[in-house]
């Protein structure tokens, strides 16, 4: 907050002239360096017969490691329901499952959910009610690879608290000061992104302090 307060006093800049902020953050990738992530808590779904035979062992993700030599990793805790029996009873009694687990953010992941995310969002609805954090698979990306897309969202899940944290503490620094327009997060693209996407997707913003350096010297 005295960093921003101070950039505008030095250079004299009013409030009211600020047309453009982007915060860049290096606190996702301190965050999977240093272990400092949340449990994830899977919820898979798939059709039954041949689909839910393939889907569930790719929807049940092992302990992700972050570094073997140490022993930091991001744990995983998984519940799988079928399609046909997924409803607001199942689903409670699946988060309840992954809360008594140890799980403390959560994942919706569903075969073929990036044709039809209807599954995911009922999941992600009824944690949000539970004030959880919780990530859809195919909202985090469109690939078809169930695993991959499931070890995606598991990742960005792990996160969320803190870099929700981080986005909060951010924001308010900004309108502290007197800004008023909206605050834009740096990408590990280089691009921005809203704070608002930040809180939902917020793997993308790995590597982004590098990529603030970059496009700082090509401005």
């Amino acid at each position: 907050v005295q960093s921003f307060k101070n950039c505008m006093a030095e250079n004299g800049i009013s409030p009211e002239d600020v047309v453009f902020v982007a915060h860049s953050t290096t606190q996702a990738t301190n965050a999977f360096i240093e272990g400092d992530v949340a449990p994830v808590g899977v919820i898979g779904v798939a059709g039954g017969g041949l689909e839910g035979f393939l889907a569930k062992p790719q929807l049940t993700l092992k302990d992700i490691v972050l570094d073997e030599k140490v022993g930091r990793k991001i744990p995983v805790h998984n519940e799988f329901i079928k399609k046909k029996q997924l409803n607001d009873d199942t689903i409670t009694a699946a988060i309840k499952n992954l809360l008594g687990k140890g799980a403390k953010v959560i994942v919706a992941s569903m075969a073929f959910g990036v044709d039809d995310m209807t599954a995911e969002v009922k999941i992600h609805d009824l944690a949000e009610q539970q004030d959880l954090p919780v990530s859809m698979a195919s909202d985090i990306t469109k690939l078809y690879g169930l695993t991959r897309r499931t070890r995606t969202a598991a990742i960005n899940a792990s996160i969320l608290p803190k870099m929700m944290a981080t986005a909060n503490a951010t924001e308010s620094s900004v309108r502290n000061a007197g800004v008023t327009v909206p605050l834009m997060i740096m990408r590990g693209d280089g691009g921005v992104m809203e704070i608002s996407e930040m809180r939902k997707r917020p793997i993308l913003t790995a590597l982004s302090g590098p990529a603030a350096s970059v496009m700082g010297s090509l401005m």
